[in-house]
Parts: structure tokens; sequence; C-alpha cells
């Protein structure tokens, strides 16, 4: 069965309501893989185990608590690179949408 990457909307480890309905969304169209960045994405992991993520890559750095999309986008992209999903899906957050569009730009 293909992978399904999912961004994680969180803050400080609590992952938010949008996100935990991506991976239901995920599970029936793959194995969702979340992708949680920033502090407190260590702690998100149990949480997303449980409503399904197959696994979880988590990343940690100064540059995601300054507000920084470009970062966020430079990880998922990695992220892209690793696991080669077929699909990719965000939160349909200011922020969320601002890291889709700009993946989109750059994988094509």
């Amino acid at each position: 069965m293909a992978e399904v990457l999912v961004y994680v909307d969180h803050v400080d480890g609590a992952v938010r309501k949008p996100t935990l309905e991506l991976l239901t969304l995920a599970r029936r169209i793959g194995e969702p893989v979340a992708v949680s960045l920033g502090s407190g994405a260590e702690n998100t992991a149990s949480t997303l185990a449980e409503h399904g993520a197959v696994k979880v890559l988590t990343a940690d750095a100064p540059e995601f608590a300054d507000y920084l999309v470009v970062p966020k986008v430079d990880a998922v992209q990695a992220a892209v690179e690793a696991v080669s999903p077929s699909a990719v899906l965000f939160p349909s957050s200011a922020e969320g949408k601002e890291i889709a569009a700009r993946l989109a730009v750059r994988i094509g």
C-alpha cells in the first residue's frame, strides 16, 4: 500500500484536530506517515500513532520557532524525497497552505 505524507499542525506537542482528521483520510488511501516539525515534535508521536500514523518523522531546528516557512518547506521536501509518497496532505491553515504551495512549486 502506498504511503501518504501528513503534515502535523501542533503547538508544543499538542496535535490539533485537523491533523487527526487528515490522518483518518490518509488511512483510507494508504499508510499515513506523519511529519512533525518544531518544538515538541517528538511529543506528538504517541498521539499520531494512536490515530493511525505508521511512521512519524520529526525534526526540530531554531528556524522553525521563528515563524519562517522556507525551513519547514525544506524539511517537508526532504521527507517527500525520503518517502516518495503517493500524496501529501496539509491542514487548511494559513501556514499549511503556504507550505503546500511552496512545496508544490518545488516538486512540480
